[in-house]
């Protein structure tokens, strides 16, 4: 409505005490769960998580495949608000973060509330209300809705001719088939991404032969590890402040590496010249080396850390193929240069990039879907909100990723943002908290305008959509997105009451 309006009051809630708004929470990821976690400790009792995998975990449920880690280290892949274990290393291995995330919902009491196994297909703006459809067909209702379905969670398949013919197993990475025994087989990898450089290593040893497909060269940057000792965890639990000054210093060298991607791009020349000392170093076949060497600047695409990969690709029982994959048979893969045999095909080809939440279909106040509304590009104000769907909050929605850092940062800031809104729904049941679409819009022209600067800009990845737009990356640092998101101008939202009044609120 008009920002003229007959009522204007301001809206302040005393955290600790119990809160009955109804909340609903898809996904039980590192972001879902960040936003159970801190709206239980900020008193709010009626959230229900719902989770369509077995269990918590997100992409630590879902990717499983040897080798599995994460390539940020522990201390700020983690909640600053449970930061009491004892990681094993610097960069701690996926079961590890997936038991992490498990014992932080026991210790909250929360593994009542998260109901996995439970799809959810639909949310719909009633016009007072959210009502959420399950795959069953049962209907629930919520006054808040927090979508933290992730990034990266539909795994992509090439498209390849004959796929359907090929007789042994094929799976994706992110789908890893563990009743497959690769001992003694012929696996082909497709891909040399992410997920590729720590499976390749980890299997290497147990199949006969391997053969890696690469469509384009990766940088993989050797991984600064350490093994965390019982003695270095000593320490920890006697000197309390030792962890907190050990988790300040590796996020503040995140936080000014993060710098080159979106502020000073050419300070990333020297990160390009350390890789190809280290690719002289660790590859000595010139052929080979010239093959794993990138064709574009280092940080256009995502930066893979390992210390095993390299050296593996230098196995005799290894092969590099560069060629483009024509096509598959019943017994491999084929080039227009030679056909490869197989026993197995692992795809390491990523995720659909493009398509946020695409495993619910959202409708807001106008019947319209969340994608219908995207159809241009995916965006939200600050990565959290976007017009015409109330009472609405994205957990790490689009421009909120990072090329360097803590994506665990990130979501914590935004699960301040959330319960700074569910405060006001609180204090004003029936009310709606509304993003203007002056201020979204006003927010995306700010993104594409700062994108042009970074060092993705013009590059060929994942973070683009088909319009060339940058969907994925926040344009900043970590601190500057936190103090944007918790202390926002109030203006931005439209909070009004049951009887249409608006209300003058602080969401920060």
């Amino acid at each position: 409505m008009s920002v003229m309006t007959r009522t204007r009051r301001r809206v302040t809630v005393p955290h600790g005490q119990a809160r009955g708004v109804p909340i609903a929470i898809i996904g039980a990821g590192f972001g879902g769960l960040c936003a159970a976690l801190k709206l239980n400790a900020a008193g709010y009792q009626n959230v229900i998580v719902y989770e369509r995998a077995p269990e918590v975990g997100g992409t630590w449920q879902a990717n499983t495949y040897p080798g599995a880690a994460c390539d940020a280290p522990s201390h700020i892949y983690s909640y600053s608000f449970a930061q009491d274990v004892d990681w094993s290393r610097r960069f701690a291995p996926g079961p590890e973060i997936q038991a992490y995330l498990h014992r932080c919902v026991e210790q909250a009491g929360l593994a009542s509330r998260i109901r996995t196994n439970t799809a959810v297909t639909e949310a719909q703006w009633s016009g007072t209300e959210w009502i959420i459809t399950l795959a069953d067909g049962s209907q629930e209702r919520a006054d808040l809705l927090i979508p933290a379905v992730g990034h990266l969670c539909l795994p992509s398949i090439p498209d390849l001719p004959g796929l359907e013919t090929f007789g042994g197993p094929t799976f994706h990475t992110a789908r890893w088939d563990h009743s497959v025994d690769l001992t003694g087989k012929r696996v082909a990898i497709v891909g040399t991404g992410a997920s590729a450089v720590q499976a390749i290593p980890a299997i290497a040893d147990t199949v006969n032969q391997m053969t890696v497909f690469q469509r384009s060269a990766t940088y993989v940057m050797s991984k600064p590890e350490k093994v965390y000792t019982d003695r270095l965890h000593r320490v920890y639990r006697r000197i309390s402040p030792a962890k907190l000054v050990a988790r300040g210093a590796i996020w503040g060298a995140f936080e000014m590496f993060n710098y080159s991607f979106w502020r000073f791009p050419t300070t990333m020349t020297l990160l390009q010249r350390m890789h190809a000392r280290q690719l002289r170093r660790e590859v000595p076949d010139p052929a080979l080396r010239a093959a794993l060497t990138p064709d574009y600047p280092i940080g256009c695409k995502r930066i893979p850390i390992a210390n095993d990969f390299y050296p593996t690709m230098n196995r005799a029982d290894v092969a590099l193929v560069t060629d483009h994959i024509t096509g598959v048979t019943a017994t491999g893969l084929s080039t227009a240069a030679a056909a490869h045999p197989a026993d197995v095909i692992i795809f390491a080809t990523g995720f659909e990039t493009t398509q946020f939440l695409s495993s619910v279909v959202i409708r807001g106040r106008d019947g319209r879907t969340l994608q219908e509304h995207w159809t241009d590009r995916a965006g939200a104000y600050l990565g959290l909100s976007v017009p015409d769907f109330p009472n609405m909050f994205l957990m790490w929605g689009p421009n909120t990723n990072l090329g360097a850092g803590s994506i665990v940062y990130m979501m914590e800031a935004q699960a301040d943002h959330v319960i700074a809104a569910a405060d006001i729904l609180s204090t004003q049941p029936g009310s709606t908290v509304e993003i203007s679409t002056a201020a979204y819009r006003e927010f995306l022209d700010e993104i594409r305008t700062r994108q042009s600067r970074t060092i993705w800009a013009g590059c060929r990845n994942w973070y683009h959509d088909d319009r060339g737009n940058d969907i994925h990356n926040w344009h900043g640092s970590m601190r500057t997105y936190r103090r944007r998101v918790r202390q926002p101008h109030p203006q931005h939202y439209r909070v009004t009451s049951p009887v249409g009044d608006q209300i003058s609120a602080t969401v920060e």
